[in-house]
């Protein structure tokens, strides 16, 4: 029997450990949500397997990929601006990590199995720490924590993605990072939002 999946009224669920008043994205951005920001903004930066500046056919539902960091940055401002009550960021590699907890031995994901990203709600019943789904596998996704290494200054990315090996994807690995002008076929974002 599958567990019941108890999808957020408001889109966000709290993040147990973190500070205060902190809760992480129910999914990762989706391109129809990325496609909203873009419209509204007038934003230039098109993900670059969009056609034309429009989103994929089909792909309203998968995550939004080709964004980099300073990308899921402005759509984070976008978001805090649009608020009275709240501010919108990318999570910390510590809070991406308490929201998602130890990865359960049965997990079902995207990793090493499709031949690309599928839909955010593929694998819903597969609930993170805090209730949040997609956590692990489809995409990688960026983080607010700096890594610096040969070629510079660099973000941490976490979760692994749909080309990963299924050992990429816990989420005590704190071994990848991109570099932050980039987009990247495998990797999209999730939002924190702070009261």
């Amino acid at each position: 029997m599958k567990p019941c999946v108890r999808v957020p009224k408001n889109g966000y669920l709290p993040v147990l450990g973190a500070a205060q008043n902190v809760s992480i994205a129910y999914t990762p951005v989706t391109n129809a949500e990325y496609a909203r920001f873009l419209r509204e903004t007038g934003y230039s930066r098109i993900p670059k397997d969009w056609t034309n500046g429009v989103m994929p056919k089909g792909k309203a539902s998968y995550p939004v990929i080709n964004v980099s960091y300073n990308d899921a940055l402005s759509y984070c401002n976008w978001l805090s601006q649009k608020s009275k009550a709240a501010s919108y960021r990318l999570p910390t590699e510590k809070e991406w990590e308490q929201a998602a907890g130890h990865m359960p031995k049965d997990a079902d994901f995207n990793a090493g199995e499709n031949n690309g990203v599928t839909p955010v709600r593929a694998y819903s019943q597969t609930l993170s720490a805090s209730g949040a789904i997609d956590m692990w596998g489809n995409v990688w996704e960026w983080t607010s924590t700096v890594r610096r290494n040969q070629s510079g200054k660099q973000y941490a990315v976490k979760g692994g993605a749909w080309n990963s090996a299924r050992t990429e994807c816990r989420t005590e690995d704190r071994t990848e990072s991109r570099n932050p002008d980039r987009g990247y076929s495998n990797v999209g974002f999730r939002v924190v939002r702070e009261m």
